[in-house]
Formats: structure tokens, C-alpha cells, sequence
């Protein structure tokens, strides 16, 4: 039980340090917002059990309030967020979605913000294939901006974080980035 709560307030001061360079850069009189979650996974995969932190960034979505995410999963934290950024912010967002066909996941890790490669990495994983049209690769950045659509729904999976700590089989957690009420994702399992 005390290690759940110092992951909590590990994940937490995480959210406070990436809130802080972008209060230290934007102001919140800038017109523009976006929605991220923020995904806590403590796993040991890497040999020593460490929490991991991703960001996912979600153009043109946000929310007045949002509502934290039901805690069923141990070892797996989330939170939305929303907050202000600059114009150059939602450039760099469409350019690097432009380049992986995807939307855009950073992990922190150390104080270092790095942005993962499309398909994912050894712990988080996204399916760049949706239904939805996906405006950014068919429209200039200006286009874009200005009709302010992003509706596309990805499915991204997260291992399980006993994968490496039980001697069975363990089936890794799903959820879409769909927009469901005030939260930006929908845990499937």
C-alpha cells in the first residue's frame, strides 16, 4: 500500500514538472489548448521495477473538468490533462503526426521529455490504422488548424506490468483514444 501511494506522488510530480515547462513557456491567455493523458506504468522490464511515464497528445481536445479514470488496473496510472500551448506547439504536433501517421506519445523519463517512435516501444504500443479520416496528413498546417478536427481513434496497447514478475501467461491492457464524457480514453482491458 505504501508503494501505490509514493508511485501516486511519483506520477503526480511528474504531471507538475511537464505542467511547469509549459507554464514557464505558454501563457494561459494563449488562445490555444490541447488535451494530453498522461499513462503511469510500473513494470519491471527493465530489470529494477520503475514506473514509466507516457504522454499522449490530443489536438483540439479538452475539457472544462476531467474526471479521473477508475483505478482497476495495479501498477497502471491515468490522468488528463488539459492545457495551453503555443501556435509552434500545435505546428511541431501536426509536423511530427504528419511523420508518423499517428497521433504523438512522449515518454519522461529523468526529466527528459522524448517522443516515441510510431509504432511504440517495448512497453506502449499503437495501431496506426483507424477509420476515421485523418485530416493532418491531407490538409496544410493552416487548413488544419482552422477546422480544428481531431477525431480519430487509435488503439494503443500497454503490456501487462506483471508480464515480467508472474510465472503465467498475461494479456496486455487496450484502450482507444476515444472521448468518452470528460475522460480522452476508453479502457477496454
Amino acid at each position: 500500500m505504501e508503494d501505490n501511494k509514493i508511485d501516486k506522488e511519483e506520477f503526480n510530480n511528474a504531471i507538475n514538472y511537464f505542467q511547469s515547462i509549459f507554464n514557464n513557456i505558454t501563457t494561459s491567455y494563449s488562445p490555444h489548448q490541447m488535451g494530453a493523458t498522461f499513462i503511469g506504468i510500473k513494470t519491471n522490464i527493465s530489470g529494477t521495477l520503475k514506473l514509466h511515464i507516457y504522454i499522449l497528445f490530443f489536438p483540439f481536445r479538452h475539457s472544462e473538468i476531467c474526471v479521473p479514470y477508475p483505478y482497476n488496473f495495479p501498477n497502471i496510472y491515468f490522468k488528463d490533462l488539459c492545457f495551453y500551448v503555443s501556435e509552434n506547439f500545435y505546428l511541431w504536433i501536426y509536423e511530427e503526426m504528419k511523420k508518423q501517421n499517428s497521433i504523438v506519445i512522449m515518454s519522461l523519463e529523468s526529466k527528459i521529455l522524448k517522443v516515441v517512435p510510431s509504432l511504440g516501444d517495448s512497453i506502449i504500443s499503437i495501431d496506426k490504422d483507424c477509420s476515421e479520416k485523418k485530416e493532418w496528413m491531407e490538409l496544410d498546417f493552416e487548413a488544419w488548424y482552422e477546422k480544428k478536427i481531431f477525431n480519430n481513434i487509435f488503439t494503443i496497447k500497454i503490456i501487462n506490468p506483471f508480464l515480467y514478475m508472474v510465472p503465467f501467461p498475461v494479456k496486455p491492457i487496450t484502450i482507444l483514444t476515444f472521448k468518452k464524457i470528460n475522460n480522452y480514453l476508453e479502457i477496454l482491458r
